[in-house]
């Protein structure tokens, strides 16, 4: 990833590929930035659209670690 998916990423809409080949666009709600160990920085998330819908529950947000992204641009506003 060139880019470090960090805080500033709040609140902001992006398309992320996902290392398993999945593509979404999702609204990033919190980055957390530890420094205890890989597992716990990650990103907590809603889903906007998915190549793979029938992964996600509506209404709920979702977590995945950031060494699960493999690239993300910021989209809309």
């Amino acid at each position: 990833m060139a880019q470090k998916l960090a805080r500033d990423y709040q609140d902001k809409k992006l398309h992320i590929t996902f290392e398993d080949g999945e593509v979404a666009d999702v609204m990033v709600l919190v980055v957390s930035e530890c420094d205890q160990h890989e597992n716990c920085r990650g990103i907590v998330y809603d889903v906007i659209s998915s190549s793979r819908p029938e992964r996600y529950k509506s209404g709920s947000a979702f977590w995945t670690e950031l060494k699960q992204i493999t690239a993300f641009e910021v989209i809309g506003d």
